[in-house]
């Protein structure tokens, strides 16, 4: 997980780097993977290169797929992408349009064309008012709006493979790709040759299902007008609605399935955008489900007042250049936001009420990453917890200068793939970058220290390929691998990796191992594993009547091992010890529990807290400790008065 997580971050960093690029350009990205990695990422560039960012549904912990270079199969159609909180919501397009001409063709091109008639399913009424639409590779996108007789034609097509969508935008009717079909994936693609005519491409629409309901303030009830209310399927959005002047909304025309709805706000700057029912995320949101052409009414949301964590980003007293602080709910449902450092080094990030970590970036060389407050890792952050309409303060960042090593992953592999180069310190993932696509190349800013290196590869697009991690230089374990230190000051270049790619090898299971079978109630248990993802905090619990014991964190070979508590409370009997990442059993061993021990009264001894591991058995620390008390008694007390 910890590793995916990198991986996404390494992905957004060099989206966000383009902004500041391209000053004076506003501009917005949607990336879903088979994961359902994220939602949206948006960003508005100035002139003055100043940068706003923000990133809307991005799932921790999975990767985010790199943009492949030019795309086999047609475009999908473009949709309205969903509004981050603090950006204000796109209309919803109007349900009657002028006819769009198809771009001129150049001189001394072929062009075809793409004709029908669209009708509806259940009478045979010509439809007017269909927005049709299509695309190829390489080719831009032709639309037309059905007339009277619901004919329309789509003129000016290069040869090429293209699919067409029938789009009936403010009705009860259903989106439909020809043929017949409302996935995207599932539709024919229309041949075109030189000089084609392609007739007959017609559509049947049928009428959909309807999802409706009132959105209010959370803070005195009352209607909001204006609001964004999207249907998403796997964060694509299929419908969509505003609200009235009563609050009210009719998404419609929707095929059977199940929809996740979301709220965008009218003013993200006064309001949290959120999901049904009253959650933040994507990956949190209740689905609603449809059949046919009823109405699921009573979807309604109340929208909070947006928090705020402000706070400054300085290095030795100035500001960072180019500093983005970025910002991840901890409740697993997948929200992140990225927001622009000021000038002076302050920042202010407008945020739903919740649970948050706070992480500080830098475009610069210079200065190693960090979290709030002072740490190095998303799991040694300091939390911080906002309610609605509160202003959080002073969470500020002083950066520290970074060691560089840089150096170059080499694979011979044509598919598409992301590459990730990471920094270990022990079982402490503590940095990672993304090497380039086309070159391979990496660049890691770190404190300074000394570190493991180990490159990945994910290949993505359906590839069967995989490929074996490899530490430096050249091993295959963590125990194998030579220390690179980084140090202020001293780049360290030529950190190499060669990555060999292999046809449809499966990726190990992970594995679950006990230092006993069996085991009292009240009593420690040994557990050890192998095959989890390097990083991962991994949970366990004591299942059928799950009981939580605790979590453990993979190395950088994806191994674990630590001691868990088996609750004196825990019924006797036969159970499964499990291991779960994302809330799924990933891994299991049987184990038998006893009845714990009783005390002479009859009642189960409980175990007290539990200590430090000291490097002895904790009942010998304890006598121990009871002599030294025992013997040093009065100073001790004193001691301790002293130091408190």
């Amino acid at each position: 997980m910890a590793r995916r997580r990198a991986f996404i971050q390494a992905v957004i960093g060099g989206v966000a780097a383009l902004a500041f690029a391209f000053g004076g350009a506003t501009s917005a990205m949607a990336a879903d993977s088979g994961d359902s990695v994220s939602d949206a990422v948006t960003w508005s560039a100035e002139g003055t290169g100043a940068v706003d960012i923000s990133v809307a549904e991005v799932s921790d912990p999975e990767v985010s797929e790199p943009a492949a270079p030019e795309e086999t199969e047609p475009a999908a159609p473009e949709e309205t992408e969903p509004a981050a909180p603090g950006e204000t919501a796109p209309a919803v397009p109007a349900v009657s349009a002028p006819a769009v001409s198809a771009p001129a063709a150049p001189a001394g091109v072929s062009t075809g064309s793409i004709s029908g008639v669209v009708t509806q399913e259940d009478d045979g009424t010509p439809l007017a008012g269909v927005l049709v639409s299509t695309g190829g590779e390489g080719t831009p996108w032709v639309e037309d709006y059905t007339d009277e007789s619901g004919a329309y034609s789509l003129t000016g097509l290069a040869p090429g493979s293209y699919l067409v969508s029938f789009f009936p935008v403010g009705t009860d009717l259903q989106r439909e790709y020809w043929k017949d079909t409302a996935i995207w994936s599932d539709g024919t693609l229309v041949v075109i040759g030189e000089e084609t005519a392609v007739t007959g491409i017609d559509a049947s629409l049928k009428r959909g299902a309807t999802i409706s309901g009132v959105v209010t303030t959370a803070s005195d009830g009352s209607a909001l007008a204006g609001v964004t209310v999207n249907a998403l399927d796997q964060h694509e959005i299929v419908g969509a609605a505003q609200t009235g002047a009563d609050g009210s909304y009719r998404i419609e025309g929707l095929s059977e399935g199940e929809y996740v709805v979301q709220f965008l706000s009218p003013d993200g700057e006064q309001l949290a955008t959120e999901y049904w029912q009253n959650v933040y995320g994507y990956d949190a949101a209740t689905a609603v489900s449809v059949t046919g052409t009823e109405t699921a009414a009573g979807i309604d949301a109340a929208l909070d007042a947006v928090g705020h964590i402000e706070g400054t980003v300085t290095q030795e007293g100035r500001e960072v250049p180019m500093a983005t602080v970025w910002i991840r709910s901890t409740n697993g449902d997948g929200y992140i936001s990225g927001h622009s450092v000021e000038g002076d080094g302050t920042y202010s990030a407008a945020l739903p009420p919740g649970t948050y970590v706070v992480e500080f970036r830098s475009f610069s060389d210079e200065h190693a990453d960090e979290y709030w407050e002072d740490a190095r890792t998303i799991e040694e952050a300091t939390p911080v917890v906002v309610g609605s309409g509160q202003r959080v303060t002073g969470i500020d960042a002083v950066m520290d200068r970074a060691g560089l090593i840089s150096g170059s992953v080499s694979i011979d592999s044509d598919d598409v793939r992301g590459i990730l180069v990471e920094a270990w310190q022990g079982d402490r993932l503590v940095g990672s970058a993304q090497a380039d696509y086309l070159t391979g190349e990496y660049t890691l800013r770190l404190l300074p220290g000394t570190y493991i290196l180990k490159a990945s590869a994910e290949f993505l697009d359906g590839s069967t390929l995989t490929a074996k991690p490899q530490y430096f230089d050249g091993v295959t374990t963590a125990a194998q691998a030579t220390p690179v230190p980084a140090a202020v000051g001293t780049p360290v270049n030529g950190v190499d990796f060669t990555l060999v790619p292999v046809e449809g090898q499966p990726q190990p299971k992970p594995t679950l191992g006990l230092s006993v079978g069996s085991i009292q109630a009240g009593k420690d248990i040994t557990v050890s594993g192998a095959g989890f993802a390097p990083g991962a905090t991994i949970a366990f619990e004591l299942r059928s009547d799950p009981i939580a014991l605790g979590t453990l964190t993979a190395d950088a070979d994806g191994v674990l091992r630590g001691s868990l508590r088996i609750p004196a409370s825990a019924p006797a009997g036969t159970h499964s010890l499990v291991a779960l990442s994302g809330g799924a059993v990933i891994a299991s061993a049987t184990l038998v529990v006893t009845a714990a021990a009783e005390a002479s009264g009859g009642a189960a001894v409980t175990p007290g807290p539990r200590l430090a591991a000291t490097g002895a058995e904790t009942p010998t620390a304890i006598i121990a400790l009871g002599v030294m008390l025992a013997v040093l008694g009065g100073l001790l007390v004193r001691r301790r008065r002293v130091e408190s």
